[in-house]
């Protein structure tokens, strides 16, 4: 699938190769240019002229996150439409198949926004190693401040069921970009490619994830011999990333 390189982007935070066969190594930041945009609205008459600045929405950037058994699932929450006034919300995670105190730790708190800043804020919640193949929610409680809901206001965490350890199977994981490379917030992150391949100047075959909470990905079936992964972030308008860095593993 042939894409569009932005050059002034990033590379993609960190690349690991775990499962069976564990190699990997860090990545530096990867980053799709966005920015944040403020929005007023004014009105005048013969006599006076007033303006007002729309409120800013706060919302969770996917609908959808996935964790894998042991590790911590990532979530983001984005302020959009303007960084005018502080701002707080509130979050909690809520039980579904997956039990807190069993599955995963119940986590609950809140971020706030400064005026001026449009940052996207992360919680991480972490998963037990008995949490495969079940999920919970992640929901925004309440707002305070210049802002109000944006959409989505709530999540479902999926853990994966990771099948066996075997010689022909990796998992990667890696780590979303937050950031443009000008240091404003990235807002319209789409998903991830993978390449990957028996040679590191020949990474033929492609895997395309849609949606942004997505981080973990198993690749099985692979024969034996050295493989090579990179990962590349891809905006909502299918430009890609620079690669993140190169890192291999050998089946057999």
């Amino acid at each position: 699938m042939a894409k569009a390189v932005d050059g002034g982007v990033g590379r993609l935070v960190g690349i690991l190769i775990g499962a069976a066969l564990l190699a990997g190594c860090g990545g530096t930041s990867s980053n799709v240019s966005s920015g944040a945009s403020t929005a007023s609205s004014s009105s005048s008459s013969s006599s006076s002229t007033s303006t007002s600045t729309a409120t800013t929405l706060i919302a969770l950037s996917s609908a959808d996150y996935t964790a894998t058994p042991s590790s911590s699932a990532v979530v983001t929450i984005n302020r959009a439409g303007g960084a005018t006034g502080s701002a707080t919300v509130a979050y909690s995670t809520v039980n579904g198949t997956a039990t807190a105190g069993v599955d995963y730790v119940a986590t609950s708190g809140s971020v706030t926004w400064q005026d001026g800043d449009s940052s996207p804020k992360t919680v991480s919640v972490p998963v037990t190693s008995k949490a495969g193949g079940k999920s919970f929610s992640f929901s925004l409680t309440s707002v305070e401040g210049q802002a109000d809901f944006g959409s989505p206001a709530s999540a479902t965490v999926a853990v994966a069921n990771l099948p066996a350890d075997t010689d022909d199977t990796v998992t990667l994981s890696w780590t979303a970009p937050t950031q443009n490379t000008n240091g404003t917030a990235l807002t319209n992150l789409a998903g991830y490619d993978i390449h990957y391949g028996t040679s590191p100047t020949a990474m033929t075959q492609e895997i395309s994830i849609k949606g942004v909470g997505n981080q973990t990905y198993v690749i099985s079936d692979l024969t034996e011999g050295t493989w090579y992964f990179e990962i590349l972030s891809v905006n909502s308008s299918g430009v890609e990333s620079n690669p993140s860095g190169i890192v291999s593993t050998t089946i057999g």
